[in-house]
């Protein structure tokens, strides 16, 4: 029998879609940095757990439009205006993902994150190009030992 999809089902299978395709951005990020283990798999189960939630609390919010808050009546009858539930929702998954990634390895503190994406090979490019041009002055290391007189 082949009914109609529900919202709720539409966006249920929304978020396994996207689910599927951040797994294989995630797994593709990692073993361009070469940071890719199979120790790594329960976290990224975790994270990708996180990126479902997020995406099913975000459509829901999203079919608001989007409110920031809501009315809420409370048991003498006082209606007061809430912040929107799914909205401390998002927001609480948006942090959640963002430590995983942090644990991960690919938030932006990650200095290897600069040069990942089809342009980050010709930025990387460009950068060895230069690098091998220039002496490496700029290292602690050896200005320490050129202030030192020494180069062992």
């Amino acid at each position: 029998m082949l009914g109609r999809k529900t919202k709720k089902q539409k966006i249920l299978d929304e978020a396994l879609e996207h689910k599927d395709f951040e797994r294989k951005r995630i797994e593709e990020i990692l073993k361009s940095l070469g940071k890719y283990t199979p120790a790594l798999h329960p976290l990224i189960e975790v994270y990708l757990d996180a990126c479902e939630v997020y995406h099913i609390k975000y459509l829901e919010w999203k079919d608001t439009g989007f409110k920031s808050t809501k009315q809420h009546t409370n048991k003498n009858g006082a209606r007061n205006e809430i912040k929107h539930p799914l909205a401390q929702q998002v927001e609480v998954w948006s942090e959640k993902k963002s430590k995983l990634l942090n644990q991960l390895g690919l938030d932006m503190k990650g200095k290897e994150l600069e040069f990942v994406g089809p342009l980050g090979s010709k930025l990387e490019k460009k950068k060895k190009e230069v690098k091998t041009d220039e002496p490496e002055t700029n290292n602690r290391l050896v200005q320490f030992r050129n202030k030192r007189g020494g180069n062992s």
